[in-house]
């Protein structure tokens, strides 16, 4: 009930945002006595109403399949009746200099409800007290046994590699060194590897620190962004990007691929896209949460999307062949295409029509024009929002934080995702760049 409300919602929006285009051209009139300024701003409204149109198009292709997707019965998950039969799970744990949050990971997979897992700590040659605050773990009697390996720093992409090549379970659950994953979680990832075409499972990631304007713009992020688009890639069993925080792996699928690489930034992106090309299915489910944090100060976002950015451009550039198999991969090269589209062609458009709109406008003093365009944005945007608050079950402040998303949050991204775009470009010297932990997270949380 509450989705279909907000699919009215939605599309009265866009009939909204539609009527509202169709008096650009009024506008224009109004401000065209003069040829040359009339024939400039003529073209501006063009300008804004093919961009608003790109967006449109965007959104309901993607809460089309999402819809689809959602009206798809899942997999139902692992009861205690079927516990006998349930596979057995290796959960990697990759920790590097973790020491702040490695007791509450702990502590959470501890109370995870599934039958037959073990957990598997690396600490990747940690310098604070990760491995200490660890070990006394691995000698605690407990239904889930907790193992701690200790090596050479040699990167997240090495540690889980050592992780997967200890692991004594047919599926291999990753996650990060500072994600709390729910209780319930693995019962509803495991049930998917039923279908023996499913390599990979997303799980959900949603932030838990919501209070600073940065960390609560990411939450909206990742429930309408990235929440939004693995549900409609989910239907084609195409999604592009199992997340670090939590992401479960049929084993002999990662066998397939040889596992992670480390030759970009975005190894879980690159291990995705290495799935897809091998013709596996990868699919997400939405009732399988995990909380991260998220940056609350503006240097920290930068940091993570610039490196974000400049790995997903290294994984394109690697599979750059992939683009154009779409017989041969069809799922590896739409995921690629979509990819592209998102990291690199959107930021541009974006960012470009913003400096356009802005200095054309004002200097033709088309003041009108300027507002009934970020009007129809703002309809566009808070219509999408709240369709994906009232899906994914969120909390409806975040409702509050859309008028907010593109004009401020989505503008400061794409700038530092276009930065870390000419870097990449120019071969530029990058090294890993490891966030400070706010010891947001608990077990309780």
């Amino acid at each position: 009930m509450v989705s279909r409300l907000a699919s009215i919602v939605f599309l009265a929006a866009v009939t909204l945002a539609a009527a509202l285009g169709a008096h650009h051209f009024a506008v224009v009139e109004v401000h065209s006595e003069a040829p040359i300024e009339g024939t400039v701003a003529g073209v501006i409204a063009v300008v804004m109403f093919l961009f608003l149109l790109i967006l449109a198009a965007r959104y309901l292709l993607l809460l089309g399949l999402a819809a689809y997707s959602q009206s798809q019965p899942a997999p139902q998950p692992w009861s205690i009746a079927d516990d006998g039969d349930a596979p057995f799970v290796s959960i990697i744990v990759p920790a590097f200099n973790e020491a702040p949050m490695i007791r509450s990971v702990l502590e959470s997979l501890l109370a995870i409800d599934y039958p037959r897992c073990e957990v598997i700590v690396v600490d990747d040659g940690s310098s604070d007290q990760t491995f200490l605050r660890a070990l006394p773990y691995q000698q605690r009697r407990s239904e889930i046994g907790i193992r701690v390996l200790v090596k050479a720093n040699g990167g997240k992409f090495d540690a889980l590699n050592h992780g997967i090549a200890q692991a004594r379970g047919e599926i291999i659950v990753c996650i990060d060194g500072d994600s709390i994953v729910e209780r319930d979680a693995l019962r509803y990832l495991v049930a998917y590897f039923d279908d023996p075409n499913v390599g990979a499972v997303a799980g959900n990631v949603r932030v838990v620190n919501r209070a600073a304007i940065w960390s609560g713009l990411q939450a909206l992020e990742y429930v309408v962004g990235l929440g939004l688009a693995k549900r409609a890639q989910s239907a084609a069993g195409a999604v592009s990007i199992v997340p670090g925080p939590l992401g479960a792996f049929r084993k002999t699928a990662l066998a397939d691929v040889n596992a992670y690489d480390g030759d970009t930034f975005a190894e879980d992106f690159d291990l995705t896209m290495k799935l897809l090309a091998m013709g596996w299915h990868v699919v997400y489910e939405p009732r399988a949460v995990v909380l991260t944090e998220a940056p609350e100060h503006t240097l920290d976002l930068l940091r993570q999307r610039y490196r974000w950015t400049r790995g997903s451009l290294q994984v394109l550039a690697k599979r750059k062949a992939g683009f154009f198999s779409l017989r041969r991969s069809p799922m590896e090269c739409l995921g690629l295409w979509y990819l592209g589209f998102e990291g690199l062609c959107l930021p541009v458009l974006h960012v470009g029509a913003q400096l356009v709109f802005i200095i054309g406008g004002l200097a033709l003093g088309l003041h009108d024009l300027l507002l009934y365009w970020w009007l129809q944005l703002l309809f566009l945007d808070c219509a999408t929002a709240l369709y994906c608050i009232c899906v994914e079950d969120e909390s409806p402040r975040l409702a509050l934080l859309a008028p907010f998303f593109r004009v401020f949050y989505l503008i400061v991204l794409d700038v530092a995702r276009l930065f870390a775009a000419f870097d990449e470009l120019a071969r530029v010297g990058m090294s890993w760049d490891k966030l400070a932990r706010l010891g947001r997270l608990s077990p309780a949380t």
